[in-house]
């Protein structure tokens, strides 16, 4: 896991036969105490020698080693000031706390803060040598398509000679280092030192998922972007920001914070017109400061109101052919992607590969190639063997499943089965929501587990269920996923669609407290063996 690599490892590359970089050689990390609490907004050294050498910085002081400020950063149940003597006992070499905290440092300087998660992100951004001022720093937000729009700005950013690293769902990788994700935007401390291990590699760029819960919880505060990108908002963690109003705040603080940078938008989006609204200045004057790039995939939009967007789309079961128009004129795409979501992910990307100088039409060829991004609607059939059509997608929310639900008919010419749930202890007013978009999509819907984490299976899915009364679909429950992918996969007839929804990538499924391999993918091809043996081998 990520956070169980060291400073060392991470801040040390290996050095290929080509030598490392000039960055890596030079790299400058570390900060006298006195000096780190002048880089950390409302700090004062309650205690201690301020010519303290600070190493590394870590909010988990299970992870602490001597060098490191230790930051006390509370959680959601449990006071960060309770693993103060833990991180002493492993070598901390200074403490942050709140100011007026209550306790004990055993003689360690100690630093004092008004805001501990906003300290995190601004300690661990001066320790690990500022690495996003160095890189090139993308940022995309939204409910759906992150994911899938990183990937494609990545893949055009490399094509123009670029060196991109990349954080979000998949993982965090960039050259050797390619580590498995433990959140969408990792915690500040995580980030910082990720920034920097791909910094001194040798990136130019970092693009990074961007999550609102990061956002509200100060993660990227100390982050310097040079483009953000808004995608779309709806309903989702409504468990952790309570409404709908304070997750769009949160997305928001992307943009207003922004600083110099600039912000690509979906005007198609209720809430990207108004931070379009909010933000200045308006319209798209060619790369600059603060530039707007406005997007939309309404084809005969004007251009006063979108400086981005389609000219035509057409759809077919092997991809999209999208002509655009742009401010370098009209690109044609034809992309191996389907659906009208990833109409949006590819017009976002021209918009973010328009604000970094990209040229366009480069791009266009690189988004017409192949650019797969695992559990993103990825095929788990042979084409040449199987007489069926199964997709395992990441889909988990309801706007998301409507989407990719109505993409997916384009692929067979049977019924639609698809097999899905809800997480627990995530928003549960989201649940019956899904069952109303299976519904409306689907032809057979199978209820099954998701990762139910602490709560009950059963009635995660009763939840759902009523949702699926009254619609077209044919409804079954069975909580064991791995029957549920088999039963779906087997039941279907030649020409059906079989989507498997909801945990797309992961390799595992949370039971309990209790983290099990479990892959879609591996199950949905288990499935069609077993499909293919009933058939007689073909």
């Amino acid at each position: 896991m990520t956070n169980e690599r060291t400073n060392e490892e991470l801040l040390h590359p290996r050095e290929t036969s080509e030598g490392a970089p000039p960055s890596c050689k030079q790299a400058k990390l570390g900060r006298k105490l006195g000096d780190l609490v002048n880089e950390i907004p409302g700090a004062k050294l309650a205690f201690g020698d301020p010519s303290v050498f600070i190493t590394g910085v870590h909010h988990d002081s299970r992870r602490v080693s001597p060098g490191d400020l230790f930051v006390a950063r509370s959680g959601a149940h449990t006071s960060g000031e309770r693993f103060v003597v833990d991180a002493i006992g492993r070598g901390a070499s200074a403490v942050l706390t709140a100011s007026g905290a209550s306790v004990e440092t055993n003689g360690l300087p100690r630093i004092e803060v008004v805001d501990v998660p906003s300290a995190l992100a601004y300690a661990s951004a001066a320790v690990y040598g500022h690495p996003t001022f160095a890189l090139e720093v993308v940022g995309v937000t939204g409910t759906n398509g992150k994911t899938t729009t990183t990937h494609l700005v990545q893949a055009c950013l490399a094509a123009a000679g670029q060196r991109p690293g990349i954080v979000g769902t998949l993982g965090y990788r960039f050259g050797d280092l390619d580590l498995p994700s433990t959140h969408t935007s990792p915690e500040a401390d995580e980030l910082a030192r990720i920034a920097a291990a791909m910094h001194l590699r040798g990136a130019s760029h970092l693009v990074m998922e961007v999550s609102s819960i990061a956002l509200a919880a100060r993660r990227v505060e100390a982050v310097r972007f040079r483009v953000a990108a808004f995608l779309n908002l709806t309903q989702d963690h409504l468990d952790y920001h309570g409404t709908m109003e304070a997750y769009a705040e949160a997305k928001a603080r992307l943009f207003v914070d922004l600083g110099p940078g600039s912000a690509a938008i979906n005007v198609d989006d209720p809430f990207g017109a108004e931070l379009v609204k909010r933000l200045a200045p308006r319209g798209l004057a060619g790369p600059s400061s603060s530039t707007i790039a406005r997007f939309s995939t309404r084809i005969g939009i004007s251009p006063d109101e979108a400086d981005i967007a389609p000219v035509s789309v057409e759809h077919t079961s092997s991809g999209i052919w999208l002509v655009a128009r742009t401010p370098a004129g009209q690109l044609s795409i034809r992309s191996p992607l389907v659906g009208a979501h990833n109409v949006q992910n590819l017009l976002a990307t021209v918009a973010i590969c328009w604000l970094l100088e990209i040229d366009l039409h480069a791009a266009a060829r690189v988004l017409s190639g192949t650019i797969r991004v695992p559990g993103r609607l990825e095929r788990c059939d042979d084409p040449t063997r199987d007489d069926v059509i199964v997709l395992v997608d990441y889909a988990h929310t309801p706007d998301a499943l409507d989407r990719v639900l109505q993409s997916v008919r384009a692929f067979g010419q049977g019924r639609v089965h698809c097999v899905f749930g809800c997480g627990g202890d995530r928003d549960p007013k989201k649940r019956p929501l899904m069952g109303e978009a299976v519904a409306r999509g689907a032809d057979v819907a199978i209820v099954t587990n998701d990762n139910p984490r602490s709560e009950d299976p059963r009635a995660i899915a009763d939840a759902i269920l009523p949702g699926l009364a009254g619609g077209k679909a044919t409804v079954r429950v069975e909580l064991d996923r791995a029957k549920a992918i088999e039963h779906a996969v087997l039941d279907a007839a030649p020409g059906d669609v079989v989507l498997v929804a909801g945990k797309g990538h992961e390799p595992y499924q949370i039971i309990g407290a209790v983290t099990l391999p479990f892959d879609d993918r591996v199950e949905a091809e288990r499935a069609l063996g077993l499909r293919r043996a009933a058939r007689g081998g073909a």
